[in-house]
């Protein structure tokens, strides 16, 4: 499994995205999933191409970065106390209130497509959206995944 629970931060506070993603890189490097310069690579990519996504009721983001600073495939998952502002990956010059944050470490360029559409299947469903970002715990969100039919 590509999710585990000390990955899921139920309620992060965290002030800003380079802190939210900060926050879920150091997760994933302090339990050996990725290289020590992951976190500094997302925040790169996320400059040029921004993860944001506008969906309803809660923005949510897809941060990822190049499979060469995985060690082993993971994905690091937050939920926000207060939304932070991403850059949409649509439009470069829309703001999206992110909520939900998966931060993507993965190494297979096919597991991440279909990652990926696993995911934006998740994220076109506004219930499944507004039940992820109102999780109460780690093992609930686990749950939550595993009944919608995803990782």
């Amino acid at each position: 499994m590509i999710i585990d629970d000390e990955l899921i931060l139920i309620n992060l506070v965290a002030e800003t995205r380079d802190r939210a993603l900060s926050v879920l890189g150091n997760r994933l490097f302090e339990e050996g999933y990725v290289t020590a310069d992951f976190v500094r690579s997302v925040m790169e990519r996320e400059k040029v191409y921004p993860t944001g996504l506008p969906t309803s009721p809660y923005g949510l983001a897809i941060p990822h970065t190049d499979s060469d600073k995985v060690i082993k495939p993971k994905i690091a998952i937050a939920t926000l106390k207060d939304p932070v502002k991403f850059l949409s990956m649509s439009n470069l010059e829309e703001e999206v209130d992110v909520k939900i944050i998966f931060m993507l470490a993965l190494k297979d360029p096919l597991e991440q497509l279909e990652v990926l559409q696993k995911l934006t299947g998740i994220f076109q469903d506004s219930d499944a959206v507004t039940r992820i970002a109102n999780v109460e715990s780690s093992e609930e969100f686990y749950q939550l995944l595993v009944s919608l039919d995803s990782m």
